[in-house]
């Protein structure tokens, strides 16, 4: 809803006076400041109407950034990252006092990755002004906004290859624009970016290895698993965060499965995994390895085998290497 609000403000060009971005999802909050700031910023007169404080501020010397008037402008920008000062006390900063008695000229913007919604700063912020939550985006979201992302490189690529570029990659969309623009470059002339450069350029992500490794157990290929583990490996990737990724595979096949058993329609099991349909299809056919009482039985499985690393009962690549095996000979 405050996302809707916020995309509300921009396009009507009516900021509000107060903000807080928070949430993982980076490039969404550069983005969105970065509109907020070109909207109300003229770039003669930035440089006298916009101010950044970062780390360790003191209440005085924000009070002292938000009390400058504009200059040559209507509205001044000033941005709070990252600051010590958001888990101030009430007794050393008055929020909701200040929060109220901010001038109409001023856009105050406060930027932090993880706020306790416990603090009286976040209570007041949320009481004036708009929390902006950017979370991860689902793969279905990801996969129209690659499209874009081609689009303003004057590349096509079809749907159903977007998804297939999103499921090779971590969610992370300041790492994806990266990919988007290398593979753009890596087809060069060419108008259209087909599945064979994607294949060629793109840099696979652990979640897609992860689906690889489930997709040769689930076609009893033992040595071709145990060798993507060894990849995974040699890339330096914790095994208990292999471990947990694995486990994150199997809850998704048991719910596809679930789904699959109450003949729930392919686009809708997209809408509640979060999963683009294309995606969908490929752990559908990876279910159907398994029946519900396996994938029921590996996640109790994975599980154990989770608390006996956590607990020293078993080397951690031993557990795996005993699951996938396992898994393979059933």
């Amino acid at each position: 809803m405050s996302m809707e609000i916020l995309r509300k403000q921009l396009k009507e060009n009516n900021i509000g006076r107060l903000f807080l971005f928070t949430g993982p999802e980076q490039f969404l909050v550069r983005h969105y400041v970065n509109e907020i700031l070109h909207k109300l910023l003229d770039e003669d007169t930035k440089a006298f109407n916009f101010s950044e404080l970062e780390g360790k501020v003191s209440p005085q010397t924000l009070d002292d950034a938000v009390s400058q008037f504009p200059a040559f402008a209507e509205r001044r920008v000033v941005i709070v990252k990252e600051s010590t000062l958001l888990k101030q006390s009430t007794k050393a900063m008055d929020w909701n006092t200040f929060f109220k008695g901010l001038p109409e000229f001023i856009c105050l913007i406060f930027i932090q990755g993880e706020v306790d919604k416990r603090f009286s700063f976040y209570k007041a912020l949320k009481n004036h002004g708009l929390v902006v939550e950017c979370s991860r985006q689902d793969e279905r979201s990801l996969t129209r906004w690659v499209m874009r992302g081609f689009a303003s490189f004057h590349k096509q690529i079809d749907e159903q290859d977007a998804a297939y570029l999103v499921s090779l990659l971590e969610p992370d969309m300041t790492f994806m624009a990266l990919e988007i623009e290398k593979i753009a470059r890596y087809v060069g002339e060419g108008a259209r970016v087909t599945r064979e450069a994607i294949q060629s350029i793109a840099s696979k992500s652990v979640k897609s290895r992860i689906f690889d490794l489930t997709d040769a157990i689930s076609q009893r290929q033992i040595p071709q698993a145990l060798q993507i583990l060894n990849d995974l490996l040699e890339l330096k990737e914790p095994i208990s965060y292999i471990m947990a990724m694995v486990g994150r595979q199997m809850g998704i096949l048991l719910r596809i499965k679930k789904m699959e058993e109450k003949k729930v329609p392919q686009a809708d099991m997209a809408k509640v995994t979060g999963i683009h349909p294309y995606v969908v299809g490929k752990a559908r056919r990876q279910a159907a390895s398994f029946s519900m009482d396996m994938l029921k039985h590996y996640m109790r499985k994975c599980m154990e085998m989770d608390l006996a690393s956590k607990t020293g009962r078993m080397d951690p690549r031993t557990a795996l290497d005993l699951f996938i095996i396992e898994m393979g000979n059933r």
